[in-house]
């Protein structure tokens, strides 16, 4: 556990201002794109539903940017590992489990997954006190927003995937987080070690998330033939359990190196 533990406090230390600034921008970006759009709607704009005015000032499209850009940090930080004095041939002649190595990496990737989506739920709430403000202040018209955040997530299926309010949307958001983040590890580790077959895996979780994605963001239509997202939240698990132990089977080995 020691050599765990300091393991992940280097990591941690190689994350900390790259997260720090991608957290500032999701939670600071989206103030600006709200602004902006409560500022072009007019005196309409105290009318709109807030999930409404959050989906067309571009909120989500700049979640879905900032969380490629963490995806891409995390291999740039694996393929790093490669070139420099603490390089992964360093690492794996270390007097610790190579377990350690591994589940270093993933914690810490998942953590910041986790901080992405807090910083953006951050944004979500301050969100919704900047366009409340700005309906109260219209001359015309100005409406008192009551509930109105409750209700936005109520309705939303965006800040419901980021924020499930019963079980099943939990355990879903759950597998699609665990999902990516070994996914995407377990690809560097993959083409690393040369086992190429394993992208197949790969595509076949990438298709069944990008399905229970699609599902949670348009539930209304789906609302005449109900589904259960039992299946797909058991199969993501099932991958991500999979993925976890080739992954360390292939750093046991030393195939990476």
């Amino acid at each position: 556990m020691s050599g765990l533990y300091r393991l992940l406090n280097a990591e941690f230390g190689r994350w900390m201002a790259f997260v720090a600034l991608l957290c500032a921008g999701a939670v600071l970006v989206p103030l600006l794109l709200l602004n902006s759009a409560a500022g072009d709607a007019g005196s309409f704009a105290n009318h709109a539903r807030y999930e409404d005015l959050y989906a067309a000032s571009g909120c989500p499209l700049l979640f879905l940017l900032l969380l490629a850009l963490l995806c891409a940090y995390f291999l740039k930080s694996v393929y790093a590992g490669y070139w420099g004095s603490k390089s992964v041939y360093t690492y794996l002649t270390l007097p610790v489990r190579r377990e350690s190595l591994y589940f270093s990496k993933l914690i810490v990737f998942a953590t910041c997954l986790l901080l992405l989506i807090a910083a953006q739920i951050v944004s979500i709430r301050l969100g919704y006190e900047l366009v409340a403000a700005k309906a109260k202040a219209y001359p015309a018209g100005s409406l008192a927003m009551r509930n109105g955040l409750f209700l936005a997530f109520a309705r939303s299926e965006f800040f419901r995937l980021l924020l499930p309010l019963n079980f099943s949307r939990i355990l879903s958001s759950c597998s699609m987080l665990l999902a990516i983040a070994t996914g995407f590890y377990y690809g560097a580790l993959c083409e690393r070690s040369r086992k190429f077959g394993g992208f197949a895996l790969i595509a076949v979780a990438a298709f069944v998330l990008y399905r229970a994605v699609s599902f949670r963001l348009d539930e209304v239509a789906y609302t005449t033939l109900p589904r259960s997202l039992y299946p797909s939240s058991l199969a993501l698990l099932a991958f991500s359990g999979w993925f976890v132990w080739h992954s360390l089977r292939i750093m046991r080995k030393g195939s990476i190196a």
